[in-house]
């Protein structure tokens, strides 16, 4: 699979923190993905891809994203963000299809622009420490089982609770 990245995972810290020892192998062009303006969320380091005529967004194609990777990305956007279908333009303006994580609309509240050398200067340090965190909580069999891991979430829970309530009787 080809994915337009336009934000934090243009940086390549951030990409292997992210995909695991994957990240290097993945092949890398600049692109760009018209009909959309990069935005800085509220309350969030992160940028968002807001609809706007005319305007565009430079960015990387990852190329040969593989099904590990999509799962490990997946954990890394969280439940805000969407997978959705893009054609971006390559450098030598050949159109190609790919995929690009959209926010939901929840938090999709804007300050201004939001521009990756500013991140990197002066919040990548802190984000890297935290996304380490949230990236060691990554399990990788739930991801790929898509949607039975809700199912086995609720049993386990059940069976926690009814044995719990068993053991009281």
């Amino acid at each position: 699979m080809d994915l337009f990245f336009y934000g934090t995972l243009i940086d390549a810290d951030v990409r292997r923190m992210v995909l695991g020892p994957e990240a290097d192998r993945l092949a890398l062009a600049p692109a760009r993905l018209g009909g959309y303006r990069r935005m800085a969320k509220r309350h969030s380091t992160a940028p968002n891809l807001v609809a706007r005529k005319g305007a565009a967004v430079n960015g990387v194609l990852a190329r040969g994203v593989g099904r590990r990777e999509l799962a490990r990305l997946r954990h890394y956007e969280g439940r805000n963000y969407r997978l959705s279908r893009c054609v971006v333009r390559m450098a030598d303006g050949k159109a190609l299809r790919a995929m690009v994580y959209l926010c939901d609309g929840q938090n999709s509240a804007r300050r201004g622009g939001w521009r990756l050398d500013e991140w990197q200067r002066r919040h990548k340090r802190a984000f890297l420490r935290v996304m380490c965190l949230w990236m060691a909580g990554f399990r990788e069999a739930g991801y790929l089982a898509r949607g039975r891991t809700r199912w086995i979430k609720r049993w386990a829970v059940r069976e926690r609770y009814s044995s719990h309530l068993k053991g009281k009787g």
